[in-house]
Order: C-alpha cells, then sequence, then structure tokens
C-alpha cells in the first residue's frame, strides 16, 4: 500500500499547525539568552572598585592630593611582649604606611586618621592601629606626612589604603614576610 502526500496548490491554504509548536522552539535559545545577560550583569555589578594609584603615585582625596611615601615592615622588638601588648598575632604583621597629603584647595584637606582604613582582596580591612598625627586641618598649600600602623595578615593579596571619597592608594608588596618572619 503507498501512500502519497499532496502538496497544497498556490491557491490552496497551507495546513494548520498544531497550537503552542511554534513558540515552543523559541524557548530554549530565549533562556540561553536570559541566563546570558544575567552572567553579563553579575559580572558588570560584582566588579571591584578602581585599581588603587601605584605606590609613590598620587590619588585625589576633598581638597587635595594624597600619596603613600613607602610602606615600612613593623618587626617586634627582641623579647617584645606577647600579641595584646603590641606586637601582631599570629599570622599577621604590622605596617607603617607613610602618608603625604597635600591641600590644592580652597577648603583645604580635613586629615582624620580614622578616615583610612588597608583594605585586602576579598574585602576586608583593617583599621589604624596608631597614628603620629589624628587629625589635623591643611589649609591650602598645606602639607602633612603622617605614619599610620596597621595589621595585616602575613599572605594578604593586593593591599590598597583606602581614604576618604573612594581615594584608593596600593601599598605594593615589598613588606610581606611570605608566612613566616625575614
Amino acid at each position: 500500500m503507498t501512500t502519497s502526500a499532496t502538496l497544497p496548490t498556490s491557491g490552496a491554504p497551507a495546513p494548520a499547525r498544531p497550537a503552542g509548536r511554534g513558540s515552543r522552539r523559541w524557548v530554549v535559545p530565549a533562556v540561553f539568552l536570559l541566563g546570558l545577560l544575567g552572567v553579563l550583569g553579575g559580572a558588570v555589578l560584582g566588579q571591584d572598585e578602581e585599581p588603587g594609584a601605584p605606590l609613590g603615585a598620587v590619588a585625589t582625596v576633598p581638597g587635595g592630593l594624597a600619596r603613600v611615601n613607602g610602606v615600612l615592615p613593623e618587626e617586634p622588638e627582641p623579647g617584645a611582649p606577647a600579641a595584646g601588648d603590641g606586637t601582631a598575632e599570629d599570622g599577621t604583621h604590622r605596617v607603617r604606611v607613610l602618608l603625604e597629603l597635600t591641600a590644592l584647595e580652597s577648603g583645604g584637606v580635613d586629615f582624620d586618621a580614622a578616615d583610612w582604613e588597608v583594605e585586602r582582596l576579598g574585602g576586608e580591612s583593617s583599621r589604624v592601629l596608631h597614628a603620629s598625627v589624628q587629625d589635623q586641618a591643611l589649609a591650602q598649600g598645606g602639607v602633612l606626612r603622617t605614619e599610620l600602623l596597621f595589621e595585616v595578615p602575613d599572605r594578604a593579596l593586593e593591599l590598597t589604603l583606602e581614604g576618604p571619597r573612594s581615594a584608593r592608594l596600593s601599598l605594593g608588596t615589598d613588606h610581606h614576610r611570605g608566612g613566616g618572619p625575614r
């Protein structure tokens, strides 16, 4: 038994498709496209802030400029007391950040050591333990050089000094001890 299909002639209407079949073939590409847009949107929204200015370069702060002139590891004194009395905890070390601020605008720069912290990869941060200058108002043309002491993990990566209004200054890697004493 043979069957033959008949082709519609030019004047005859095309055979009807089952309802919904045409819309189903777009489901997989639409889901793929939405997933791709979600991944790209998440990547854009989840981007880290701009990288910090390289060590020795300047970054803007309200009223002027800031620059890290150096990052010095704070070595414990021989026979120093235990961690609670001024030395770093196990797995961390202390660094002294030499910060210079220059007031350029007529309003000057208002420095407060509490406005500065060291941020590390992963979003964790370290607050100032000690500052040679706690707070000071600089008039236009004034320069302030201060030392800020922080405690950071031995194996921390991408340390950045963060200040007011997203001022970001890279601290480099020269202060790292690599997990053990130098």
